[in-house]
Order: structure tokens, then sequence, then C-alpha cells
């Protein structure tokens, strides 16, 4: 999924909870957007991988895309790892959450892509594909173009009506 789907969708599945918890401020939104991209660290040519050069040609090359940044091994790794940064320089803990909640969504998203998710690893590599090879998108195609324009006009729709 291209970045841009999946802070679309991110956004437009957690701004009801954003608003029903009180949480609606810009870091919170700030950090969930980044956890939305965040697992693509991975990836050297994503949007993410992109302007972390460095880190994520490191990444990639000992882990592999989809590889322990997308399991629950990278979720547990990045939430200690953003609140122990978030405590030392003395910002919300609560933005951590946010992250890891978008964080969590991408890996979500991804694992209705038509290769899945090894969600297991390092334990298990096989990848689990939500939608039973039945249900799935492919990145860049048509049918993720639909999931972008539904998530658009979802997000506009809570922005306006709610």
């Amino acid at each position: 999924m291209l970045y841009k789907t999946h802070v679309t969708v991110t956004y437009a599945l957690a701004l009801p909870l954003l608003m029903s918890t009180d949480s609606l401020f810009i870091g919170n939104v700030v950090a969930l957007g980044i956890g939305s991209v965040f697992p693509d660290i991975d990836h050297p040519r994503s949007y993410i991988g992109r302007r972390l050069q460095g880190v994520s040609h490191i990444v990639g090359k000992i882990f592999g895309h989809r590889g322990l940044a997308h399991s629950i091994v990278g979720i547990f790794f990045f939430l200690y790892l953003s609140r122990f940064i978030l405590f030392h320089l003395q910002l919300p803990i609560e933005w951590g959450d946010w992250f890891i909640l978008g964080y969590i969504s991408h890996m979500v998203e991804d694992s209705f892509s038509k290769t899945g998710v090894a969600w297991l690893q390092p334990i298990y590599n096989k990848r689990i594909q939500f939608g039973f090879k039945r249900i799935f998108y492919t990145t860049g195609k048509f049918t993720e173009t639909v999931i972008f324009l539904i998530s658009c006009g979802g997000l506009v729709y809570q922005l306006f009506y709610f």
C-alpha cells in the first residue's frame, strides 16, 4: 500500500477514537500519521525510507521488506523505543500510544494485501492474509485507488458531519 493510502485509511479509522477520547490534538494526530507509515522503514524506496535513508537501508538489509518491522516483535520494539525517546525528551508519552496505533493499523492494512504479513516473525515466517486470498489489494493498482478514495470520502464525511 502506498503511504498516502496508509495515512488516509488510518486517519479515517482512528478519527472517531481521537474524538471520542478527547485526544484530537496535533501531537497525537502527527504521531498517528508517522506510525501509519513507519513499518515501511525496512524499505529504502518507501515514503519513510527515503527520508531516513541510512536507517532504512540498514534495516532493509538486515531484516528485508515486511521483515521484523512488520511483526509483533516490531510493534513491541517500537513501542518501547518510542516511549523511551518521548520520556527522555520530556514529551507526552501519549504520543507513543498513538504512534503504535498507527503502526498496528499499517500492519493490519498490509495484511489485506495480496502477500499478507508474517506477524509472528522470527518464530513463524508464514504470511497471514486477512482476506483469505479472496479479498485483497495490490500496491498501486485499481483496488488500492478505490480504498484510498473511500478513505478520503470517509475522512471528509467525518470532518464535516461529526
